[in-house]
């Protein structure tokens, strides 16, 4: 006998509503989820930058030798003395501190330029501006006072500390400006993306090998 029973199923219609309202449920989490997972990596790239700002600047202050680094933008790092043991550090050292780029057309000196990327493929390019604040600095002239109870101030210039450096210059101070700069989008070269951000350290390098 044919079963008067009423036939139970699900539409073409019913279906399409079921997906509509899935995604509807769906879009603000994955708008979330996508959003939470660009901050993350955004923290990380911010991270990871002021990290690598602050390894330069530390090699630079603590490390480097003070004769090594010439002023510029980049700065130069090179051995006029040519002591193998200096050379040597210097070619270890700044590729590690800048990555690619930072060689010259000279194979003992390199620049404070380069370009690092990371293991997860963000790109970071660090540089160094290196400014001697010297005797003959019109932009900073300094002068030392010494004064002594019972006694007159005594002057100084730079020329009265020290003898010239090896760039032929009275020089007792280095400003030291570090900069890095990053993109949020991996392997773009921060140079190349208009939204870049920067991350800049300034110091002060005293000679005090004499």
């Amino acid at each position: 006998m044919r079963s008067n029973a009423k036939k139970s199923g699900i539409t073409f219609v019913e279906v399409c509503l079921a997906f509509l309202i899935l995604g509807l449920v769906a879009l603000p989490v994955f708008q979330f989820l996508t959003g939470a997972v660009k901050e993350t990596e955004r923290f990380y790239t911010e991270t990871i930058a002021i990290s690598r700002a602050k390894f330069i600047m530390d090699s630079l202050m603590f490390q480097m030798p003070w004769r090594a680094i010439g002023e510029g933008n980049p700065c130069i790092f090179e051995d006029r003395k040519a002591v193998v043991g200096v050379e040597s550090f210097i070619s270890r050292a700044v590729p590690r501190m800048f990555g690619t780029g930072c060689e010259t057309v000279k194979p003992k000196v390199f620049q404070g330029d380069g370009l690092y990327q990371c293991r997860k493929g963000f790109l970071f390019r660090a540089r160094v501006k290196v400014v001697d604040l010297d005797q003959d600095s019109s932009t900073a002239p300094i002068q030392f006072t010494i004064e002594v109870p019972g006694k007159l101030k005594q002057y100084f210039q730079i020329s009265d500390l020290v003898p010239k450096d090896d760039y032929d210059k009275f020089n007792l101070i280095k400003k030291i400006i570090v900069q890095v700069k990053w993109s949020n989008i991996k392997n773009l070269d921060p140079n190349s993306d208009p939204h870049a951000k920067s991350v800049f350290l300034v110091g002060f390098k005293s000679d005090l090998e004499g």
